[in-house]
């Protein structure tokens, strides 16, 4: 199974190398498809409400930076009041408190409400680092190969 020349560490650094970007690759690709997948669902199918802004939680980031979410509240057809942050409209700027939005939630859980606008905030991005960690995978596995794992290697040849 492992050639005689090619030493187990070399394997273990290649194994490392390129398993790493590729399992974290696919990671973030798998979550931000289904993220994805998850509002798509909800704004086709969901139970809709108009929702009204009461608030804003903030959120500090790097240098300083706030992002503001819209706190809303909204009555569910069996006449459930339903207080909520909508995660995915973030904002540099504070949500107009008494604005209405329509909104769509799962019956069975509708404190995870997503507005109406289609927009899965960081599913893109997710997909796309997730290609650049696939592309440093594969770049990893051709590098390694070429140096640990190539019969003329100066790794190959140690005694």
């Amino acid at each position: 199974m492992i050639e005689a020349g090619v030493p187990v560490f070399a394997l273990l650094v290649a194994a490392f190398l390129v398993l790493v970007p590729a399992g974290v690759g696919i990671t973030m690709i798998a979550a931000g498809l289904r993220r994805w997948n998850h509002v798509r669902r909800l704004t086709a199918t969901g139970e809709r409400a108009t929702a009204t802004v009461v608030d804003n939680q903030m959120e500090a980031h790097r240098h300083g930076l706030m992002r503001f979410l819209p706190v809303v509240t909204f009555v569910t057809r069996t006449g459930r009041e339903i207080r909520t942050v909508l995660t995915d409209q973030s904002s540099n700027r504070s949500h107009l408190p008494g604005s209405q939005q329509t909104v769509a939630f799962d019956p069975e859980r509708p404190d995870q409400a997503v507005s109406t606008t289609g927009q899965a905030p960081g599913t893109v991005s997710a997909v796309i680092m997730g290609a650049i960690f696939l592309l440093f995978a594969g770049v990893a596995l051709f590098l390694t190969s070429l140096i640990f794992l190539s019969p003329g290697s100066p790794l190959t040849d140690l005694p």
